[in-house]
């Protein structure tokens, strides 16, 4: 959980590093903004999913 929390904080301080070097306006901002919500929102869902997998073959194995 707490590398999740660092790369919500590096995937919005990135998003705002990149839109002041470039001087992009605000529209492009709010892009990088929301591809970085959805790439944490990946990362989440996978890690999520391995340990609810790792969970499930752990009860299979006891019940045998």
């Amino acid at each position: 959980m707490k590398q999740l929390l660092i790369l919500f904080f590096f995937v919005i301080s990135f998003g705002i590093q990149v839109a002041h070097a470039v001087t992009i306006g605000a529209p492009e901002l709010i892009i990088l903004l929301i591809v970085g919500f959805i790439a944490i929102a990946g990362v989440t869902g996978f890690v999520l999913l391995c340990l609810h997998l790792i969970k499930k073959t752990k009860t299979t194995k006891n019940e045998k």
